[in-house]
């Protein structure tokens, strides 16, 4: 077995799907998860290092969607591809192939499993959860300390405030990493009503903090729109990573360009319970543009799935973790994207005051 694996690749143990790490000289089997073990019957330990061939019938696919990653070293999502495993009955499988430190990454989805909804997608989660929540905790007290040493130093206003920023930043990130391993619950934990422009600002702000001058801000709120009931830092969480994914969409374009964060009221839109309750309109819209390269017709239609992501050095688990939050709050979150203009729209119900 390989001696040590990225932490990220350990903690995929508990993905509920597939997933395989691939040798990228020659695609022999270097590790698996648990659900992978269970699916071809075999243990990691007897899989390590065995050919694809020895699994699978009509192998050149894989082996021509392995190469196709090293090349551009980015992530391929193939859907409704006809698996044909030794032995076993075909199965209709989405497959994504994706770059990793160690190797070539394979996690294979069921066709007939929507990652949008279902118990399935609640395992998901929590995998994804725990991977992220132990990613997160470990570099924030270092963090901490180091703003702590830095206020010791800094005189100006304006350094104090960053300072500042810097820290109830990692307190919110504290409170988020220790939630995270409730992302497969179908709601909120902590629940109040929420002011979402207050939210967009917070989240500007700390965007605006990492990000080159040449990008600008441009808020368009309608100040009219009541508050929704939620939780203010899983919110926060997914409009930043909107907001963030806008920012380096520009930087990947040559840095100059401008990010719209806008709210408004938009009526006929209504989202259907999976509990069997009164469909829910969905009035609040919060919308984040970018004027970039736009979304890869590729993977536009798979972007809100674990893994898919068109930068090199990506995860692919940010628009995952969105569309997650939007879900648990009883909305819905959408995306347009052409050459130069890419709007994510995520839409909350509204709340009444008696509805806590």
């Amino acid at each position: 077995m390989i001696k040590a694996l990225n932490k990220s690749n350990a903690l995929l143990d508990d993905f509920p799907f597939p997933v395989f790490l691939l040798r990228r000289s020659d695609a022999a089997i270097l590790w698996v998860n648990q659900a992978a073990e269970e699916w071809l019957g075999q243990s990691r330990q007897t899989l390590y290092l065995s050919a694809l061939e020895a699994h699978f019938a009509k192998v050149d696919f894989y082996l021509n969607a392995h190469a196709r990653c090293i090349e551009s070293q980015a992530p391929i999502t193939i859907r409704n591809h006809t698996v044909k495993k030794m032995g076993i009955p075909d199965q209709r499988h989405h497959i994504t192939v994706f770059p990793s430190l160690e190797g070539i990454g394979v996690y294979f989805q069921p066709a007939n499993v929507q990652p949008s909804e279902g118990r399935r997608n609640g395992e998901t989660m929590s995998a994804m959860g725990r991977m992220l929540a132990h990613e997160i905790k470990n570099p924030l007290a270092g963090i901490h300390g180091a703003a702590q040493l830095l206020r010791d130093d800094v005189e100006s206003a304006e350094g104090l405030a960053l300072i500042k920023l810097i820290g109830s930043e990692i307190e919110r990130i504290s409170r988020l990493a220790d939630r995270m391993e409730r992302l497969g619950d179908r709601d909120p934990e902590n629940l109040s009503f929420v002011n979402i422009h207050e939210v967009l600002r917070n989240a500007k702000k700390v965007t605006q903090a990492s990000v080159p001058n040449t990008i600008q801000f441009v808020e368009r709120y309608d100040l009219s729109l009541p508050q929704t009931l939620g939780d203010a830092d899983t919110l926060m969480q997914a409009l930043l990573n909107l907001i963030k994914n806008a920012a380096e969409s520009i930087q990947e374009n040559g840095g100059v360009g401008e990010i719209i964060l806008e709210t408004r009221f938009r009526s006929g839109v209504k989202s259907l319970s999976q509990s069997g309750e009164a469909a829910r309109s969905l009035p609040i819209e919060i919308r984040v543009h970018d004027d970039g390269p736009g979304i890869p017709e590729s993977i536009r239609h798979d972007i809100f799935q674990p893994f898919v992501t068109n930068k090199p050095a990506g995860q692919g688990l940010g628009l995952a973790l969105v569309s997650k939050v939007t879900q648990a709050h009883g909305g819905i979150v959408e995306v347009q994207s052409q050459p130069h203009q890419t709007i994510f729209s995520v839409l909350l119900p509204r709340h009444e005051e008696d509805s806590l």
